[in-house]
C-alpha cells in the first residue's frame, strides 16, 4: 500500500507496525511532528503502547531505559540540544546494551540558534555505542525505523535513526508500506530472556562499581557486535534490500564523493 507521509509521520507509521510497547519523548522542532503523531495513535487506540509525556529529554531516555530494560519494545525520539540534554542517558543506554530504537531529526546545534539541518547532532552519538543510519527520504525513515528494531534486538544495541530535518522530516513524499502481517513476520515480539532484561526472580546488577578490565571487556564485546551490523542488516529479510552504503557507478571511478541524508537524493 502505498501513503503520502512526511518523513516525521513515516518514521511514527513503522513505530505504529512495529508493534512499540512504550514511547517516551519531549518536543522539540523539527521532531515534534513524529511523537505528536503516536500520541494521537495511542489516544485513538491505533497504537497498543504505554506513551508517557516527560518533562525533559533527559527524563524521556532515562524513562525508555526502564522500559527496555523491563523488555519492552520502546521507541524515543529528538533533535539537537534535546539529544545533548539527554546525552549521559544516551551512553547508559548504549553500555547497558538496551536496544532502543531512537528517531534523531537532524538540526544544527547552537549558538547561533538556527532549526535547520546538519548532522552536528548525529555525530556525537559516533563513539557511543550507538548503531547510527541515516535517512535519504521518507521511505528510507520508515524502513530504517522497521530495520532498526529488528537489529537493534538481536545485538542489544540500541540505533538511532536520523532524518534531515526539515528537508525529510517535513517533505510530504509517497511511501510504499509493507502489510501488517509482513512486518510482523519481518519482526516478531521481542525477546524477554535476554541476558540484559530484568525480570521477578531473575535479579542483576546493573551500572555498579567496576574494573579497568571488566569496563574494557564490556567496551570491546560492543564493537564486536557492532561488526555484525553490515550482515545483520544485508540479511535481514526485509521486503527491501539494504546496505550500509548505496554505490552508485564506483567500477571506474576516480574519484569517490561521500554523502548520507537528504543530499544524497540531491546527488
Amino acid at each position: 500500500m502505498k501513503k503520502i507521509l512526511t518523513g516525521n509521520y513515516a518514521v511514527a507509521e513503522a513505530v505504529k507496525m512495529a508493534r512499540t510497547e512504550f514511547i517516551a519523548a519531549y518536543p522539540i522542532t523539527p521532531q515534534t511532528t513524529i511523537v505528536e503523531r503516536l500520541a494521537e495513535m495511542v489516544e485513538k487506540g491505533e497504537l497498543d503502547a504505554e506513551f508517557v509525556r516527560v518533562e525533559s529529554e533527559h527524563s524521556a531516555l532515562a524513562a525508555a531505559y526502564g522500559a527496555s530494560a523491563g523488555g519492552l519494545r520502546t521507541f524515543t525520539a529528538t533533535s539537537s540540544h534535546g539529544l545533548l540534554y539527554m546525552y549521559e542517558m544516551c551512553w547508559w543506554v548504549a553500555n547497558s546494551r538496551l536496544p532502543i530504537v531512537m528517531a534523531l531529526v537532524t538540526r544544527t546545534i547552537g549558538p547561533p540558534w538556527n532549526i535547520h539541518t546538519d548532522h552536528t547532532d548525529l555525530l556525537t552519538l559516533r563513539d557511543s555505542g550507538w548503531i547510527l543510519a541515516m535517512s535519504e527520504n521518507a521511505q528510507e525513515a520508515f524502513d530504517l525505523t522497521l530495520i532498526g528494531f529488528k537489529v537493534a534486538e538481536q545485538i542489544d544495541l540500541p540505533f538511532a535513526v536520523g532524518l534531515d530535518g526539515f528537508q525529510v522530516s517535513h517533505t510530504a513524499e509517497v511511501v510504499d508500506i509493507p502489510k501488517q502481517d509482513e512486518v510482523d513476520r519481518f519482526l516478531p515480539e521481542r525477546k524477554r530472556d535476554k541476558p540484559f532484561v530484568m525480570e521477578p526472580g531473575n535479579p542483576i546488577a546493573v551500572g555498579g562499581l567496576t574494573t579497568n578490565e571488566c569496563a574494557m571487556e564490556i567496551r570491546m564485546s560492543m564493537m564486536e557486535d557492532m561488526e555484525k551490523v553490515g550482515d545483520l542488516v544485508r540479511n535481514s529479510g526485509y521486503v527491501r534490500d539494504y546496505d550500509l552504503v548505496e554505490r552508485y557507478r564506483l567500477n571506474d571511478a576516480e574519484y569517490v564523493v561521500i554523502m548520507m541524508g537528504a543530499w544524497c537524493g540531491d546527488a
